[in-house]
């Protein structure tokens, strides 16, 4: 080994005429072979080495070292000396030669390469590492970024296709992140605007079709008159008037309609006795009723003769209520037919019924009997079935108080119709 060092560091030197830079060649080499290695020049003096001196340390025997001279073309330029294998990053002292200048002076000790080494290695580790992570973070939220901009995107173009009237605009619901759920609610907002401009389009066609019929039939008595075909006798007269008053009635009930589903309707409520404005509603229709040969009683349950408990109500709008509900039992019942009226309260509501003996309705129809424009009887005229808003208005005006309204019906039996109001309204104005 130390045959090969020295032809190592004589062929250094022969290249290069000099020692200079030779530190690291001696590097490589005390890392390669695991030995501590020294340079001395001609005086014995160290090259490359440090010394313990700072430490304190005795210098110690060198008799474990080899030592070679570098010769170059037969003349000496230095000397090399190998150590056992380095268990610490030191030299110990050469004594050299008898009476060497350098005779028991400490070599300076060489920094150990291995040392260096693990450090370099760690730090390239510490560095790839970091690279690593940095490079896995920047490429994860560029993907998640990707993600939630390219979700932004698809909803921002879908409002836009909203905004200019396509209300059937869905975007896929692709997580449950916030992200997830704006989604949903756009779809859920984007569902409701359809569904209410279906419903729009509905109206407007079916108000369409209630108002063309009198409409045409008032133009046609009125041309017949004119051109001389209709005397404009009373029997023409109140054709005419019959027809005009249910344009009337109509535009009413449409205006009524209206006015319960705006967002503002406000009740005017006011404690009052819901036996007397029953009372009053079923009086007032007694007269058309007895007309029609159509019997009607009212009761006001079982606790009649116990005194009175008053309701929040708003006057005007359950005479409404009753009107229209008392009117739809009129029309579908026959004569010799009769009407019930009845209350009944329990400790947190009230209910009225209102029952008649009439035809009945089929129970396919029954769950749209509160729908607008509905009649369960379609061949049935106007001036005797209503345009079919009556029912809706009265869901409308009984769940402003706070309440619920049912049908139930029996076929060729008659039908029952109740709504139920909370004794206690609070808030609702």
């Amino acid at each position: 080994l130390i045959a090969i060092i020295d032809e190592s560091l004589t062929e250094y030197f022969a290249s290069r005429v000099s020692w200079s830079g030779v530190g690291s060649t001696v590097d490589r080499v005390s890392y390669l072979t695991g030995r501590e290695i020294a340079i001395l020049n001609t005086e014995g003096e160290p090259i490359v080495a440090r010394s313990r001196s700072d430490r304190g340390e005795r210098n110690r025997d060198t008799q474990d070292f080899t030592s070679a001279r570098i010769m170059v073309d037969g003349d000496h330029v230095g000397s090399v000396l190998v150590g056992p294998v380095a268990s610490r990053p030191t030299f110990r002292p050469y004594r050299g030669p008898a009476r060497s200048p350098v005779q028991g002076e400490a070599l300076r000790e060489i920094q150990e390469p291995s040392l260096r080494q693990f450090t370099d290695t760690a730090f390239r580790s510490l560095l790839w590492s970091g690279l690593g992570a940095g490079l896995g973070g920047i490429l994860l939220v560029s993907l998640l970024s990707r993600r939630m901009l390219r979700s932004v995107r698809t909803l921002t173009k879908a409002a836009h296709q909203l905004g200019k009237g396509d209300l059937s605009q869905r975007v896929a619901v692709s997580g449950r992140d916030e992200i997830g759920e704006l989604t949903s609610t756009f779809n859920a907002m984007a569902e409701g605007l359809e569904s209410a401009e279906r419903q729009r389009r509905n109206m407007v066609a079916d108000v369409a079709h209630e108002l063309r019929t009198p409409l045409t039939n008032i133009r046609g008595y009125v041309e017949a008159v004119r051109d001389g075909v209709l005397e404009a006798d009373q029997t023409t007269i109140q054709n005419i008037h019959q027809q005009t008053m249910y344009l009337s009635n109509l535009v009413e009930d449409l205006r009524l309609l209206a006015e319960t589903e705006a967002a503002d309707f406000q009740l005017d409520l006011a404690p009052a006795s819901l036996s007397e404005v029953v009372s009053r509603s079923v009086e007032a229709f007694l007269p058309q009723a007895q007309a029609q040969g159509i019997r009607i009683t009212f009761g006001a349950g079982t606790d009649r003769t116990a005194p009175e408990r008053q309701v929040t109500i708003d006057r005007t709008r359950i005479e409404q209520v009753m009107s229209n509900l008392l009117q739809n039992a009129i029309t579908h019942t026959s004569a010799e037919g009769r009407i019930d009226v009845a209350i009944e309260k329990s400790e947190e509501a009230v209910s009225v019924t209102v029952s008649d003996t009439g035809e009945g309705i089929p129970s396919e129809d029954l769950p749209y009997v509160f729908d607008r424009l509905y009649r369960v009887d379609p061949s049935r005229t106007r001036s005797t079935g209503g345009a079919g808003l009556g029912l809706t208005i009265a869901k409308q005006l009984v769940e402003a108080h706070g309440g619920t309204i049912r049908a139930e019906s029996t076929l060729g039996k008659g039908s029952i119709f109740t709504f139920t109001l909370p004794l206690d309204l609070v808030n609702l104005s």
